[in-house]
């Protein structure tokens, strides 16, 4: 029971973190090596911090799955702009 309340206290930190990075790195182009910053940072935070009840893979796996819904949201929200290769005007 111990180890599920800090893996919760860990993800509460690491929700507002990667909200944070995703907006910081935003720029139109080249998710992928976007989301691998963000995930090379969670990881060095984790080496750092020397994490034990949770292992790096699962808590970059759950990383990585919240970045993919969370840079989804903001798409479908509207509040990352993609700029269209072709100018049609």
């Amino acid at each position: 029971m111990a180890n599920i309340l800090k893996i919760l206290g860990v993800l509460g930190a690491l929700v507002p973190l990667i909200l944070t990075l995703i907006k910081q790195f935003e720029t139109p182009g080249f998710g992928a090596e976007k989301k691998q910053v963000i995930l090379n940072a969670i990881a060095s935070i984790y080496d750092s911090v020397e994490i034990t009840f949770i292992s790096k893979e699962k808590l970059l796996g759950i990383a990585g799955n919240f970045i993919d819904i969370a840079v989804a949201f903001f798409n479908v929200v509207g509040w990352f702009k993609h700029k269209n290769p072709i100018d049609s005007s």
